[in-house]
């Protein structure tokens, strides 16, 4: 079960505190997206492209692919921050849950439990080829369990976004959602975080010549509410998300000015 123990506007939120003194220009991050990669040591990879390590973390359990929202702190100065890798202190680490992609659609199969979201795509991240994104429920119940799945079709081709006139491509949205039927403890307004990999998606859109330069629109279609008379579910689409595909700086200092593009 996905617990609620994160403050739901500090997920949303981008956090730097810098000070100047005798431990040198330190600053703090908050709420950052992130993978875990063990090459070529144990890493969180972050949107901005550098990596960040600590020796604690050098001891957590985890693996490769791992996904996580990440408060660390950082110290410019430190003779051990000049490479690729920086030493940080991690002050939290959450995990988020990841979800494999689906080369077949997923639109026609009937689900009693079908959750219908609140999917705002701007407040998305791509992270080494994982999207971070925050679907938000009216009403979450304290023993809730939740399930994702993404999909796409591999052949088919940018569609028109009527309202930007830009073409995308799409991937298709589904949420279930489960709790016991006593509960009757819920918040309101919850936004639960979720990665999914999306990484074939992209390289399929790159062999596919589907990327502009290096830039890949694509939206979100999912269900918006289950119509009984005709038995089908009415689709809702996102607004257009555009991954910039090599905005990477080269280094965490100019990687703070792009976190919130």
């Amino acid at each position: 079960m996905i617990r609620i123990g994160y403050a739901i506007s500090l997920l949303l939120a981008f956090a730097l505190v810098s000070c100047m003194g005798e431990s040198g220009e330190v600053y703090t991050y908050g709420s950052q997206a992130g993978v875990v990669r063990l090459t070529p040591e144990k890493v969180i990879q972050l949107r901005s492209g550098i990596q960040i390590t600590s020796s604690d973390f050098q001891n957590q359990a985890v693996e490769d692919g791992d996904c996580c929202l990440v408060d660390y702190q950082v110290n410019f100065s430190s003779p051990e921050n000049k490479d690729s890798i920086y030493q940080v202190d991690i002050l939290n680490y959450l995990p988020v849950k990841n979800w494999p992609l689906n080369p077949e659609p997923d639109t026609l199969a009937v689900r009693l439990d079908e959750s219908y979201l609140d999917v705002s795509i701007e407040r998305g991240i791509y992270v080494d080829g994982y999207f971070f994104l925050y679907p938000e429920y009216k009403k979450y119940y304290h023993t809730q369990t939740d399930s994702f799945s993404i999909s796409y079709d591999p052949k088919a081709e940018p569609v028109l976004d009527e309202i930007t006139g830009l073409r995308c491509l799409q991937l298709y949205l589904r949420s279930t959602s489960s709790y016991q039927a006593d509960d009757t403890v819920f918040t309101t307004s919850t936004v639960v975080p979720q990665a999914f990999h999306i990484k074939d998606f992209i390289e399929n859109a790159v062999d596919r010549g589907y990327v502009s330069g290096d830039s890949l629109n694509f939206r979100l279609v999912y269900p918006e509410y289950f119509s009984e008379e005709s038995a089908v579910y009415s689709w809702k689409y996102s607004d257009i998300y555009t991954i910039l595909l090599d905005k990477y700086p080269d280094n965490l200092q100019n990687g703070a000015n792009i976190l919130n593009l």
